[in-house]
């Protein structure tokens, strides 16, 4: 779909940016060609995002914080082609976002509620939520192009008295690649069974005196991944692995006729099965003889794309240009869309009636048909849609040993959701009693049902969602020293923002946000080492925020930490936050809808049973989601380039925001007022209830504790360069009601329908190994423990997934004297090497998608230019 022309508002931003990245040249070529520095192929030079550090603004690594950092090459090595596909590699991600359920993809930390972690892109924020995720609360990473990003860093730690609202359970700080000289080509064919994705970027930079520039691009083409395309997933009757037949008449193909009362005519049964091998034409009674008492059985999933097939492009450009006084302006510019293709749920009848008018029935007399409407499978297809834009312009300085920092971006996103393939009733209706065989509906024949023409007649309604996302954001900050201690220097961050959202899906709805933060860092004992270097052995870190929204009210926020390094390698840490998600603009302004009627119990009438109307949609009156999280843990380097670390976690989460069950809503009618309507009654008496309301309420408290372990050592050796790693997260402790009425529930490997478990433990163990060759080589294990299925007692789980990537310097390896390129590499990854398929699971895919991979051995091949 075409993007809307941006608006003036926007379109000042747009241009200010614009003309930023293409600064004059003039001031630059005012100076001598022999002034102007040569320049350096691929030379990193100082730049925003490399004292950009997540977890603090004070411009030094962050006190009593464990962040977890990937850069390029470990990106690279793990043979992923999304951020969403890499974050779910890693330890501290617990599970899945899986982008066959909510197109939209997420990262989830520790398995805690989906948008509990902030996304930040180049240190900064962005718009909470966009308005593709709108009804799931979070920013969707589809709209990050991963070959665009230069490392990632996260903070599994709440930190919304640093960032602000979202930040309730962590921090994910995507860098993009930026301020390089030199031109790099990227391209890659990855490929599994049944699906591949073609990926191609390019990038240059080029430095001049003050002023520097540079832009990146990439594109990606992935075709889908079918449900029959996989044993598990292609047939319900799992049987075979151990589990029941779960296949339905209702995607049966060919389909099922049953009576609307007794027997079938001429057959000792109510129902049968239409015959395989069916022509459809001139049956009778007799031809179904062999199948009375039986049924057709099927699953829908084995129809959809569990793998969508997916456009991606993005474009991301730099530029900085500093002036003589000491000032820098800097901007950037993002832009990326993408577009899902998906079939969906095929076409199917449920118990259509079929008039004894219609010429294929055999029966004489109308009969009930269910299964797949043949030859309308591929009707059934639904698109999305995003075009993302993030310009950015910020302006920086110092004055005395002060720092400001003055930063104004737009960030948006425009869409749709698209589901086509829908039944037109009266259509349908009208095929299936028509007695004209040109224009009747044939659901006897096992093959396609009608013409291409005429069940896309019948299949023609579509339901069509536009959607448009964005915040204006406004962020200032001064940071410097504050005052001097025996110790060391107190250093200070004082700050503002501003922001302005809206979302419009149907209905338009918008927010202002003001904050205020302080954050400190004071060095409170020092020490001496060894070589009388003087250092801090004691510091300190403390945090404040306090925002205040235009819809819900105010929230305040606060952080300390704290760092003691009594000996040189050994290092204490520990933090302790609170922090908040606010409720999104969809939970507080989706309109009411009505759903379907409700058969309910009233309390107040001896739990006489009842018919009830529901309505569902935003509530107004909704409070954040709250939380408070802790850490402590220890760092020790006991040998040169060895690592190691030990962190305990605790995270409490309260008033999760959710969809209350209507029965939940009247037995605790006092506790909801308005929300459970009565038909007026007699005095003394109680009336019967007419309506419910259970749009979203605040409810829900988790509770998680563990641990994360990291090692990782560089040593070499006559052979080559051995670096050793190993991270794992294991948690001691996850449970809580998610749903109102429910009851507290331990999560803690143990899998629930609602998506809100964790594995006790994730980890990878990985080596590289750079001998003194053109090579660079990689291995690593990722293992996910055993836990309790969806129907206990089962279990699953216990799963390693085999990765592996070579690298190839070809100059090298060809001995090539003077090559056209500086550098021309060879990258061949692959993931899930030994083909690790999932197991069967009670999950209703028939596999548990929050934890198996179901594509399988995946190889990815990438060329790079360099120059």
């Amino acid at each position: 779909m075409s993007t809307p022309l941006p608006g003036s508002r926007h379109s000042g931003l747009i241009a200010l940016c614009l003309g930023a990245l293409a600064l004059s040249s003039c001031p630059v070529a005012a100076a001598g060609a022999d002034e102007t520095p040569a320049l350096q192929k691929n030379a990193a030079v100082i730049s925003p995002e490399q004292v950009t550090v997540t977890g603090t603004r004070l411009g030094k690594a962050a006190t009593g914080q464990d962040v977890h950092v990937y850069d390029t090459p470990r990106i690279e090595e793990s043979g992923q082609s999304t951020v969403t596909d890499f974050l779910d590699t890693l330890p501290e991600v617990s599970l899945n976002s899986v982008e066959s359920s909510a197109l939209a993809t997420t990262v989830r930390l520790r398995g805690a509620i989906s948008g509990s972690a902030l996304v930040l892109i180049n240190g900064r924020r962005t718009q909470d939520v966009t308005g593709s995720a709108a009804t799931a609360g979070f920013f969707d990473l589809n709209t990050i192009p991963l070959p665009l990003v230069k490392r990632i860093e996260v903070l599994p730690t709440g930190s919304s008295a640093i960032y602000g609202g979202d930040a309730l359970a962590g921090v994910v700080n995507v860098v993009l690649k930026s301020d390089f000289t030199g031109f790099t080509a990227d391209a890659g064919y990855k490929f599994a069974n049944n699906t591949d994705e073609k990926v191609f970027s390019g990038a240059a930079g080029w430095k001049a005196g003050a002023f520097s520039l540079s832009v990146l691009g990439s594109y990606s083409d992935r075709s889908p991944l079918y449900g029959r395309d996989r044993a598990i997933t292609a047939n319900p009757d799992y049987r075979r692995f151990g589990g029941p037949n779960l296949g339905s008449q209702f995607f049966g193909a060919p389909a099922n006729v049953s009576s609307v009362f007794g027997n079938l005519p001429g057959l000792n049964s109510s129902f049968a099965a239409v015959p395989a091998g069916s022509s459809g034409i001139g049956l009778t009674p007799a031809d179904f003889a062999a199948t009375a008492g039986m049924q057709n059985t099927g699953s829908f999933t084995s129809y959809q794309t569990l793998v969508p097939q997916s456009k991606r492009g993005g474009v991301f450009a730099s530029a900085n240009y500093r002036f003589e006084a000491g000032v820098e302006l800097f901007a950037e510019l993002l832009w990326s869309k993408y577009r899902l293709n998906s079939v969906s749920t095929p076409a199917f009848l449920q118990l259509a009636n079929v008039p004894a008018s219609n010429p294929f029935n055999p029966f004489g007399t109308a009969v009930n048909v269910s299964g797949i409407a043949q030859g309308a499978q591929s009707l059934s297809r639904l698109t999305f849609d995003d075009d993302y834009l993030r310009p950015l312009v910020e302006a920086r300085g110092e004055f005395a040993d002060w720092r400001w920092e003055l930063t104004a971006m737009d960030s948006r996103d425009t869409g749709a959701f698209d589901i086509y393939g829908q039944p037109n009733t009266v259509s349908l209706n009208a095929a299936l009693a028509s007695s004209n065989p040109s224009s009747a509906l044939n659901p006897f024949v096992d093959g396609p049902m009608a013409s291409p023409v005429l069940l896309a007649s019948i299949y023609s309604n579509a339901i069509l969602t536009n959607f448009t996302g964005h915040a204006d954001i406004v962020n200032g900050f001064v940071r410097g020293p504050l005052m001097e201690l025996p110790a060391g220097s107190v250093d200070a961050v004082l700050g503002g923002e501003y922001e302005h959202s809206k979302l419009s899906r149907g209905f338009e709805t918008s927010r202002e946000v003001k904050a205020v933060f302080a954050e400190f860092k004071a060095p409170v004992l020092s020490r001496t080492n060894d070589q009388g270097a003087k250092g801090e052995l004691l510091t300190l870190q403390l945090a404040g925020r306090y925002d205040d929204y235009s819809d819900f009210g105010s929230q305040k926020t606060w952080q300390a930490g704290f760092e003691l390094q009594p000996l040189d390698g050994i290092l204490l840490r520990g933090t302790h936050a609170t922090s908040f998600k606010p409720p999104t603009l969809y939970n507080l302004a989706a309109p009411s809808q009505s759903s379907a009627i409700f058969p309910l119990t009233d309390p107040l009438r001896n739990g006489q049973p009842v018919i009830v109307q529901a309505t569902t949609g935003g509530n107004p009156h909704l409070n954040p989601t709250t939380g408070t999280s802790s850490t402590l843990g220890i760092a020790w380097s006991p040998l040169s380039d060895l690592n190691l670390s030990m962190t305990g976690w605790w995270l409490n989460i309260e008033n999760a925001i959710n969809l209350p069950n209507p029965q939940y809503i009247v037995n605790n009618d006092s506790l909801y007022p308005g929300r459970v309507i009565r038909a007026p009654a007699p005095p003394g008496s109680v009336g019967q209830i007419t309506s419910v309301d259970y749009s979203y309420v605040n409810f829900g408290a988790m509770r998680e504790a563990g641990v994360d372990l990291n090692a990782d050592w560089a040593f070499s050796t006559e052979f080559g360069k051995f670096t050793p790693a190993i991270a794992a997260t294991y948690m001691t402790e996850f449970d809580g009601a998610s749903t109102p009425g429910a009851s507290t529930v331990s999560r803690l490997s143990r899998a629930n329908n609602d998506g809100i478990f964790a594995p006790r433990w994730k980890g990878m163990a990985s080596i590289g190994w750079a001998p003194d060759q053109p090579f660079r080589l990689w291995l690593a294990g990722r293992y996910i423990g055993p836990y309790v299925d969806y129907t206990p007692p089962r279990r699953i789980g216990n799963v390693w997934y085999l990765d592996a990537s070579i690298e190839v310097d070809l100059v090298r390896a060809f001995d090539i004297d003077e090559p056209p390129l500086s550098g021309v590499k060879l990258l061949v990854s692959g993931t899930n090497l030994t083909d690790s398929l999932p197991p069967y699971s009670t999950y209703f895919r028939g596999y548990d998608v929050y934890n198996y991979d179901l594509v399988g051995r995946t190889i990815f091949l990438r060329l790079q230019l360099q120059d």
